[in-house]
């Protein structure tokens, strides 16, 4: 990582997994599964027996994965990883915001806040976090329905439509 600058974030990208398990690994608080750790030893270009083994040399820049090499230059042009956080207020107002657009009776999919949030305020939330401060923040606002969207092909359930019980 030091000799490329690359960060946990980086990390955890190129073997896809999550910066939380690589930055435990690091200051020795949690361990790797076989499977992450092979993983983080490709992004180098290496097997785990390679990546482990104190006395194997460091691969050189262009001995490294195209991905690998994409990101080193992402994380030279970016600089230093800044840790961006959203706290429910925030989605709060912001989920307020949209609905406010909507009348009582009114069916929508998270999908559909999620992507006015973007338009209108240019903040990127994945639909379970807005699924997630439906349920949490706005019981009393919006409801579940029964209905799907089944306009949505290919694996894995159907959307559920929400409707709002009140302004």
């Amino acid at each position: 990582m030091k000799k490329f600058s690359l960060e946990p974030i980086d990390i955890a990208y190129l073997a896809n997994s999550i910066k939380r398990t690589i930055s435990s690994v690091l200051d020795n608080s949690g361990s790797l599964q076989l499977e992450t750790a092979e993983a983080i030893a490709q992004a180098f270009g290496l097997r785990f027996f390679e990546f482990g083994n104190p006395d194997f040399p460091i691969p050189s820049f262009n001995s490294l994965p195209e991905k690998t090499k994409q990101r080193i230059a992402y994380r030279k042009k970016e600089g230093p990883a800044k840790a961006v956080t959203y706290t429910p207020s925030d989605i709060n107002e912001q989920i307020n915001k949209v609905i406010k657009g909507y009348t009582a009776g009114d069916e929508f999919l998270a999908e559909d806040i999620a992507n006015s949030i973007l338009e209108e305020h240019g903040e990127t939330y994945s639909v379970s976090q807005i699924i997630d401060r439906i349920n949490k923040s706005f019981k009393e606002k919006i409801e579940k329905t029964e209905r799907k969207d089944m306009s949505k092909e290919g694996r894995g359930p159907k959307p559920v439509f929400y409707k709002l019980k009140k302004k």
